[in-house]
């Protein structure tokens, strides 16, 4: 196989770099070729999915998570079974409940299929998996960690005697933690993050940042103080009352909204939202009468 296009991480299993560095819309995955021939995620690029498919049939394909730089390539091995956790199966079966997990349903901005007309047509999910499941492909055995926040069914797994992890959309990536969708979770991903920690592996695969050796601990350590650090800028900001829009105004989240903006946007809107539900929670700040929220002091 391509060294370029498929990195042996053991015999019979590797990580396949996605294409433009493994950048969104694309993300990095994995191959298994033993007893059955497995992918972990299709979205690395149309030339990565012509060099699996030239080594023969795909039995199954793993998906991390239902979005879409995930699983879109997956049409492209249609003959393959689709694995998935129980909890993401919904909305990789159908296009409706993809939106609602999204919470573009509810948004009168995009109409049905935006941003992504006819990318998701809905997919048969023969296997919905559980936390603690093993998957034992002959060589290599790979066990599912349920590791949600960016999605309700978002997954890690886990190769157990040489300590590699693929951490998905755990991605160790500049930006930080993502959960723009109405289905994510600031405090289960800010729990799944303190798992992978405990866990230690020994080499982290990621979907969008590569393959991580070094320092892994306390890089989980930093990704996870994005969070905190985005508590205490609104907390700054909310030292004189503001409304929503005036936080979302300060771009709390994406210093720039890349295109399309009004979707950006959203996903600003809805992580501003979350931080701003668990600053209540914790008693931080206020909800007043005039709709804006402010800081205790």
């Amino acid at each position: 196989m391509s060294t370029e296009m498929f990195q042996e991480l053991l015999p019979k299993f590797f990580f396949i770099p996605g294409e433009h560095q493994g950048r969104y819309p694309y993300c990095n995955g994995l191959l298994i070729d033993s007893d059955l021939k497995v992918i972990v995620d299709a979205g690395f690029g149309q030339s990565r999915r012509e060099a699996i498919l030239e080594t023969g049939h795909v039995d199954v394909i793993i998906n991390t998570h239902f979005h879409l730089d995930h699983a879109f390539g997956n049409k492209c091995f249609p003959d393959a079974r689709v694995w998935a956790h129980v909890l993401d199966a919904p909305a990789l079966r159908s296009q409706k409940e993809f939106l609602v997990y999204t919470g573009l349903n509810r948004n009168p901005k995009f109409p049905e299929g935006y941003p992504f007309p006819n990318a998701m047509l809905g997919r048969v999910v023969e296997r919905e998996l559980v936390d603690g499941e093993t998957l034992d492909f002959g060589d290599i055995v790979l066990q599912v960690l349920h590791t949600p926040g960016h999605t309700p069914g978002h997954i890690s797994l886990y190769e157990p005697k040489e300590r590699i992890l693929f951490s998905g959309d755990i991605d160790l990536s500049p930006f930080g933690p993502w959960y723009g969708n109405a289905s994510s979770s600031i405090e289960e991903f800010s729990a799944s993050i303190r798992r992978l920690i405990e866990l230690n592996p020994k080499v982290m695969l990621t979907s969008h940042s590569g393959m991580v050796t070094d320092n892994i601990q306390e890089r989980l350590r930093e990704y996870a103080e994005k969070l905190d650090q985005r508590d205490e800028k609104i907390l700054q900001n909310l030292r004189v009352p503001l409304s929503k829009q005036e936080l979302m105004e300060m771009k709390i989240i994406y210093k720039r909204y890349p295109e399309p903006q009004s979707l950006y946007q959203y996903f600003e809107e809805v992580m501003v939202e979350k931080h701003l539900r668990r600053l209540i929670r914790l008693g931080k700040i206020s909800f007043e009468p005039n709709q804006k929220y402010k800081a205790y002091a």
